[in-house]
């Protein structure tokens, strides 16, 4: 069920059909096809539903995630003194490439177990790998420690900070789940974990804006200028992830609101785009702010400034939150837009300071 949000393409989802409440059973349920396209072409078939639980099948919240560690990178790439060699920061772009399919694989597991009783409610999660009896809870349980034990010894060559704030992260994304049975507002719990690789990366480059030690960095002028820059685009990340994650959410806005499932997409209703309009201003705003305080050139407010404020203009005006197709787009091929133009502005920085 679209726990309502990114979070379950993200994260992902499960339900337990075996333990179905009578007045689902009638749900319409189409029937379960074993994937065959990319990687699960090859996989034995034991693998498959664990590769499912890791939502390898699905792209889109792969990419609603790894955004956020290009725009981390890109933006310690660009403020980093020295300047950072190009080989340095394209080997980090493969690195945590590889490392969010891990962490993304423990946060979905560790989802969709939680949210079984939700999940088995809504048609369209119906199919997924423990509502049909392919893995069990405590299965399930094993493979998210499984995977966070290797995510864990994947950031071990890189400097102390990376661990710390990887840590944070991870405990906001295990948190999540629980956010949308309490508050309205699971995305905004969701954009806190996903703005984190601003710093992540950061720390990875040495570039940390706000190192979780040795606070005495901030004395010169230069670290509280980077400071700056990164909380502006800390809550960027945050407004961005509520946006397209919302928008996401209204697929199952409906099925959510029957089964009890909070979240803002259900809450604000027919007023979302009017508010989105807002988060989305202030998004802009932000990335312009973080620009001026860093001194940035031409190309970085032409790329992530107007680029972003035009990408979340077309999003807004023609999206259809009462279709799902519309919203699938725009969350996934959309929102590549917004993630392109703001990569590709501090990049082009990065660039001009070479």
């Amino acid at each position: 069920m679209k726990a309502n949000t990114c979070i379950q393409e993200v994260m992902g989802r499960n339900l337990v059909l075996t333990n179905a409440t009578p007045e689902y059973d009638s749900l319409p349920c189409s029937k379960y096809t074993t994937p065959k396209t990319g990687v699960f072409a090859i996989l034995p078939q034991s693998w498959i539903p664990y590769a499912e639980l890791m939502r390898l099948d699905r792209p889109a919240g792969y990419w609603a995630f790894y955004w956020h560690f290009a725009i981390g990178l890109a933006l310690a790439a660009s403020i980093a003194s020295p300047i950072l060699s190009p080989l340095t920061l394209i080997s980090l772009f493969v690195f945590f490439a590889v490392w969010v399919i891990v962490l993304r694989g423990a946060v979905c597991t560790w989802n969709d177990t939680l949210d079984q009783d939700f999940d088995r409610k809504v048609t369209r999660t119906r199919n997924r790998p423990i509502p049909r009896g392919a893995v069990s809870t405590v299965q399930s349980h094993l493979f998210t420690l499984a995977q966070i034990a290797v995510g864990t010894a994947l950031l071990l060559p890189l400097p102390r900070g990376c661990m710390y704030h990887a840590a944070l992260m991870t405990a906001i994304l295990l948190v999540y789940p629980l956010g949308k049975r309490v508050t309205d507002f699971p995305q905004v719990i969701l954009g806190i974990a996903f703005g984190m690789p601003i710093f992540l990366c950061g720390a990875a480059l040495d570039a940390d804006p706000l190192p979780l030690s040795g606070l005495h960095r901030f004395e010169t002028e230069a670290h509280d200028l980077r400071l700056v820059a990164g909380v502006c685009f800390y809550i960027a990340s945050i407004l961005w992830t509520v946006i397209f994650d919302t928008i996401y959410a209204h697929q199952d806005a409906k099925d959510d609101a029957k089964v009890g499932v909070r979240s803002l997409a259900v809450r604000l209703g027919d007023r979302t785009k009017q508010a989105l309009s807002v988060l989305a201003a202030a998004q802009v705003m932000l990335l312009f702010a973080a620009g001026v305080a860093c001194n940035f050139s031409a190309i970085y407010f032409a790329g992530s400034c107007i680029g972003t404020a035009v990408s979340l203009a077309a999003l807004l005006w023609f999206v259809d939150l009462r279709h799902s197709a519309s919203c699938g787009w725009w969350f996934f091929p959309g929102s590549h837009l917004v993630g392109a133009s703001i990569v590709a502005g501090l990049l082009g920085e990065y660039c001009f300071r070479s």
